[in-house]
């Protein structure tokens, strides 16, 4: 029987409105929505990937410009159809590769890969270290009203039970989105920490709401509160802003979910992160992710991957984690999202430890329940 190869890849939209939408520095959520990628082989085995970003074109650009350049191949060669897919993107639009969608091919692949092998993607990414992570709380976002203190008296609630629950809390700041301003951002860190307790891990999310100078001076206050980090301070863009920040600021600084695999290798030579966190969803899959995570290691970075997506993106970051020295992070996202919880039998939740188990079956170790990717497909 000759080897399986790629038959059909399908993208797949995902959409789940919210009853009650919330706020980040940078916009109001008001419907979680994700692309998730079918890989089909000709011997009828199934690989999952996700695509970070909207579903109107990057549904198109994985089945019309990527799936072209897969189909007829051997899915277990994946770091070769990585950097094909790449070349080709690359091709196609000149100054940008479209990476979030080639993430969902990627994470497919190595799906597959591992299915195909009878072996967790981890194993396949070089052999897990652990078996559960630690997680944090991602959540804490912004209520859709007009007083300050509603959203100071939302977010301290959540956070603090968050907090009894993980033990860790990232917070947002930003209020901007509001009109407010970083007066007003630093107060609600100082009245999250006043409730959590000085025990409690606190990292702070600005998602690039500062300039250089708010961002500095913000930093300084989260100095005082004894934060853990203080994630994407300024614009992505501004990658010696990242260096000045670094180098000026004892609250360590924490990026990445907005940077190719290329301003990786910038921002650590120029000492601009004291935390990476890219995102498989994003920049181009674990084939990167686990290059970037090699060059964290390299330069004494702590790798801590951003996730935000749907059971595919929690599976998928979680064999990276597994297979990371140190004792790394897993950010688990606490907002509202139906198909985070629903797109899966069994939910990742942590266990009587407060840890989050790795899947440990063939490829990613999920799978997904079809009749709720149907109930949640966009048009």
């Amino acid at each position: 029987m000759s080897d399986p190869t790629v038959e059909r890849v399908e993208a797949i939209g995902m959409e789940a409105p919210l009853e009650e939408p919330f706020g980040y520095a940078q916009a109001w959520v008001e419907t979680r929505t994700a692309t998730l990628v079918r890989v089909e082989t000709s011997d009828g085995t199934v690989g999952w990937g996700e695509c970070w970003g909207p579903v109107e074109g990057t549904r198109q650009v994985v089945e019309s410009v990527l799936a072209p350049h897969v189909v007829g191949e051997d899915p277990r060669e994946v770091e070769r159809l990585y950097d094909r897919l790449y070349d080709v993107g690359r091709a196609t639009y000149q100054t940008v590769v479209p990476l979030p969608a080639i993430s969902g091919i990627d994470l497919a692949l190595w799906d597959l890969a591992g299915k195909l092998r009878g072996e967790s993607t981890s194993t396949l990414l070089g052999g897990a270290r652990r078996e559960a992570v630690r997680p944090y709380a991602t959540g804490h976002y912004f209520p859709k009203v007009e007083d300050v203190e509603a959203v100071y008296e939302k977010v301290v609630g959540e956070a603090r039970e968050n907090a009894e629950a993980l033990g860790a809390v990232k917070l947002k700041t930003g209020l901007a989105l509001l009109g407010y301003g970083p007066e007003e951002d630093v107060e609600l860190v100082r009245r999250v920490r006043e409730a959590v307790g000085p025990a409690v891990t606190v990292m702070v999310d600005a998602n690039y709401a500062y300039d250089r100078t708010d961002a500095r001076r913000v930093g300084r206050a989260l100095e005082d509160e004894g934060v853990h980090w203080f994630e994407e301070p300024v614009a992505p863009e501004d990658l010696d802003g990242y260096a000045r920040l670094s180098e000026t600021l004892d609250v360590p600084i924490a990026g990445g979910e907005c940077h190719t695999p290329s301003e990786f290798d910038r921002l650590f030579e120029t000492g601009g992160l004291d935390v990476a966190q890219p995102d498989v969803c994003i920049v181009g899959g674990l084939t990167p992710a686990r290059r970037i995570a090699r060059r964290a290691h390299d330069n004494g970075v702590p790798l801590v991957p951003h996730v935000w997506g749907t059971p595919v993106a929690l599976a998928a970051s979680l064999q990276l984690i597994a297979t990371l020295p140190g004792d790394p992070w897993l950010e688990f996202d606490r907002s509202l999202n139906p198909l985070r919880e629903e797109l899966c039998a069994r939910p990742f939740a942590p266990d009587g430890d407060g840890l989050v188990a790795v899947p440990g079956g063939p490829g990613l170790g999920i799978e997904l329940d079809e009749a709720a990717i149907e109930r949640y497909r966009a048009e």
